[in-house]
């Protein structure tokens, strides 16, 4: 469906491949034509012409590449349609095992004994199990710190 995105495609493909190409993807996703994509694909490689960047150092790049050169360039007027699939190409996700996951915490943090938990007490305790590796990089003494401040202003007032 995204083989029009695909780095061989915006910088070496021939009209035929790229016609060939698109209508998967307009057939899935409405907001887009044929011919804009193809309009804009042919304006992407003389825009990568532009740059100085040669075809060979193109083909090497990802999606995500592409789009940083469209967005660092200001090119996302002239290619709106290009931007736009790179952008849904890059957040559709590939699997559903991370949504799976979010699941299986929250089937280990609301048990039997924790039946009485209010929603944002799971919540937040979803959020802490699910960003793990990031909670554990919190320093409890700032978090205290904090806490004690906000304490200490509404008793000021």
């Amino acid at each position: 469906m995204f083989a029009v995105i695909q780095p061989f495609s915006l910088v070496v493909a021939t009209e035929k491949d790229i016609r060939n190409y698109t209508p998967k993807l307009t057939e899935i996703f409405d907001e887009f034509s044929n011919e804009d994509i193809f309009r804009e694909t042919e304006r992407l490689q003389r825009h990568l012409e532009a740059a100085k960047i040669s075809v060979e150092e193109a083909k090497k790049w990802t999606a995500l590449q592409f789009l940083e050169f469209i967005v660092k360039w200001d090119y996302c007027e002239s290619l709106p349609n290009l931007s736009l699939c790179l952008r849904f190409f890059l957040t559709l996700c590939v699997s559903i095992a991370s949504c799976e996951r979010s699941f299986s915490k929250l089937k280990l943090i609301k048990n039997v004994f924790r039946s009485t938990m209010s929603q944002t007490r799971l919540t937040n305790l979803a959020i802490l199990s699910i960003e793990h590796e990031y909670a554990r990089k919190i320093g409890f003494d700032d978090v205290i710190n904090k806490f004690a401040e906000m304490k200490a202003r509404r008793q000021r007032m």
